[in-house]
């Protein structure tokens, strides 16, 4: 199985403010309009609108999208709004940020609409591979994510000693 190196992310939340953890991965089409299915495991713990956004992968020619659940967006929205408006490499990265977000409803049949502007940038055409990453949803293009784990995989092991000097 190949995959792409973008992604979509999502933070959830229980609704009574506590993170709930998403672990596992699940592949989904898209269907003609761009929308992708969300799992019914993690739909319990996810708000019904998710802020979605193009993130870079720093270092890598390589970029996902992030979807953040309502709580999640604010908390992350408030660290970016005490960047120093003198930091021109920080309102850069924020003034991009936020162009390139929307918000997405969750429909009755669990699924949200990819806007097609982050679909283009995050290189998701057809197929969508979603992740759970504890507090978020990473949803990439297959042979993309393919070749990111391609790509990190070598350095894995000094990752983990990385976490382990840091404490985790």
């Amino acid at each position: 199985m190949l995959y792409h190196y973008h992604c979509i992310s999502a933070a959830v939340f229980n609704g009574k403010g506590a993170a709930s953890m998403l672990i596992g991965t699940y592949s989904h089409a898209l269907d003609s309009k761009g929308r992708v299915f969300i799992p019914s495991k993690w739909r319990e713990s996810i708000g019904d609108v998710l802020i979605v956004m193009h993130w870079i992968i720093p270092g890598r020619d390589q970029s996902c999208l992030f979807a953040m659940s309502l709580n999640e967006w604010d908390q992350f929205s408030a660290r970016l709004s005490q960047l120093p408006m003198t930091d021109m490499a920080a309102q850069a990265v924020k003034r991009r940020l936020y162009a390139n977000a929307s918000a997405c409803e969750i429909d009755r049949q669990g699924r949200i609409l990819l806007p097609s502007q982050l679909r283009d940038l995050a290189g998701i055409r057809s197929d969508a591979s979603l992740i759970g990453v504890g507090n978020r949803i990473e949803l990439w293009d297959p042979s993309m994510l393919a070749k990111h784990y391609a790509d990190t995989s070598d350095n894995y092991g000094d990752a983990l000693a990385h976490l382990s000097q840091i404490g985790v």
